[in-house]
């Protein structure tokens, strides 16, 4: 054992003495988690099965159980996974393997040499440059410990005994994932410090949590590649789609959101907590913000959250997230802000309905019971949830866009690492369809700023002028390309062609087409 891997298990144990019983046992809270065959029942009318495009097409069903502490105190957050994986492919699997996303953030990974190559001088934090990305404590097949190899963001695991076609098995997993402070790196997991100055003067500091690719996700095995083992180089993501049961502890003065429907409403955002954390009491300008519970890291409480039709898991906590909600037909929208910025906030959740509202009627029905915006300095989608920044009106064509990846990402769930146009191409082409109808042909923060007209046309800055003013000085990028070989030392093609070439093209097509 080297001095590293020495360091880590000392340090887990020490970590497993402060663990809450809820955490460091399996078995507890089964009522809460549904069971495996939920995605799969007849009660799904999306299942995979029921909506093949050719006759042999298959894919691998995941049900996800996890159960979480995050730890303030240690900047962490540790899990217990128990996945229920049935293989539905013709072939015998003797090995799976797993992404470990966090472990790229981290001297000598893959993305460490690969930015360095392009001369880039990058740092990950406290914790990122101390080699803490996640950690595996535990690994167990159907209940047996079993071997399995590391090599940074993936993970190589020899099956107990080989899944044969059409049979299920269980994998238990213990881990940890840092957060980290300091990170240079466009890094989504991530906390953000704050000092908070109560209307008596008293200043407290507060953390801000974003919680994503934190916990070990199976690789896809898909019929195109088999195993999809590419390391993660910062850019896109591809999951099986499945069921979710996560169970977050967390200290009680949090206010979260996540993939996933409450379970547990009545206990973690009783009547008082919503009437208190109401957006529309916010509407001043955010000088001060309110302590609705009194920070207290020692008393906790356990939300637990259910996702179906879902190849992913997030969520974001706050203890000053407050809260708007308006329904979009049978979709819940919903708007969580730091009380500082909620007065510039009102309109979160209106707009959130608008566009889902306006992606359902022209572009197919939205399937989930949910979606959230959250003020969390970020710009990224994760199914039924998206991270946002700015403010009203600036923040339009974010949730535009953000709202409109649960089409081309969420519900269709391309393999966008191999073909990130797919993804992030198409939704740029809804971001400018959606500020359009909704907003209005011209962008009203970019007109501000316009010195000439003093309007400035949506689709213009948002499609056309990136790659065009690109294509003029001939990088007119090839968009059938791995989303990691753009932008590399040798190459010139810039990675926003996925997103501008595609859209402008699109907007070409319904051109010559037609709507």
């Amino acid at each position: 054992m080297n001095n590293r891997r020495l360091y880590f298990t000392l340090q887990f144990l020490l970590l497993a003495i402060s663990l809450p019983a809820q955490v460091a046992n399996w078995q507890q809270d089964e009522g809460y988690y549904l069971s495996p065959t939920v995605y799969s029942s007849p009660d799904n009318p999306y299942y995979w099965k029921r909506r093949k495009p050719y006759a042999d097409y298959w894919q691998q069903d995941v049900h996800y159980r996890i159960l979480c502490n995050l730890q303030p105190e240690y900047n962490l957050i540790e899990g217990k996974e128990t996945l229920t994986y049935r293989n539905n492919s013709n072939d015998q699997l003797e090995v799976v393997y797993f992404h470990l996303y966090q472990n790229a953030f981290t001297p000598d990974s893959y993305l460490d040499k690969y930015e360095r190559q392009k001369g880039e001088n990058v740092s990950y934090g406290k914790n990122g440059d101390s080699g803490k990305g996640t950690l595996i404590h535990r690994f167990l097949h159907d209940g047996n410990e079993v071997k399995y190899e590391t090599d940074n963001t993936v993970m190589k695991v020899y099956l107990h005994h080989p899944l044969n076609p059409g049979e299920s098995t269980t994998f238990e997993i213990g881990f940890t994932t840092y957060f980290s402070e300091g990170d240079s790196e466009n890094r989504r997991m991530k906390i953000i410090r704050e000092k908070i100055q109560k209307e008596n003067g008293e200043i407290y500091e507060v953390t801000h949590y974003d919680v994503v690719h934190w916990y070990p996700r199976i690789a896809v095995y898909d019929s195109r590649f088999r195993w999809n083992t590419d390391q993660h180089l910062g850019h896109e993501f591809y999951g099986d789609f499945g069921s979710f049961d996560v169970h977050i502890n967390i200290p009680e003065y949090y206010l979260l959101e996540a993939t996933g429907v409450i379970q547990n409403k009545s206990e973690v955002l009783p009547d008082w907590l919503l009437e208190k954390t109401d957006i529309r009491k916010f509407t001043n300008p955010g000088k001060y913000a309110s302590e609705i519970i009194p920070k207290n890291n020692e008393k906790t409480k356990q939300w637990v959250f259910h996702a179906t039709n879902v190849h992913d898991f997030a969520f974001t906590a706050d203890p000053t997230y407050r809260r708007g909600e308006i329904m979009s037909g049978e979709v819940q929208c919903v708007s969580m802000v730091r009380e500082r910025k909620a007065d510039k906030w009102q309109d979160a959740a209106e707009y959130n309905a608008k566009f889902i509202q306006l992606f359902s009627e022209d572009f197919g029905k939205y399937l989930y019971p949910k979606m959230v915006v959250a003020d969390a300095d970020d710009g990224m989608e994760y199914p039924m949830l998206t991270f946002d920044g700015g403010e009203s009106p600036g923040y339009y064509s974010l949730f535009a866009h953000e709202i409109g990846h649960n089409w081309y990402f969420g519900m269709l769930g391309n393999n966008e690492t191999y073909r990130a146009f797919m993804d992030e191409g198409f939704t740029q082409f809804l971001t400018v369809w959606g500020m359009e109808k909704v907003v209005g042909r011209y962008d009203p923060m970019l007109s501000k700023f316009s010195s000439l007209t003093g309007k400035v046309s949506t689709r213009y800055m948002e499609a056309y002028s990136s790659y065009l003013l690109a294509a003029m000085h001939g990088d007119d990028g090839v968009l059938n390309t791995h989303s990691d070989d753009f932008g590399g030392k040798e190459e010139s093609t810039d990675y926003g062609q996925v997103y501008t070439k595609t859209a402008t093209m699109l907007y070409n097509l319904k051109y010559v087409l037609g709507d």
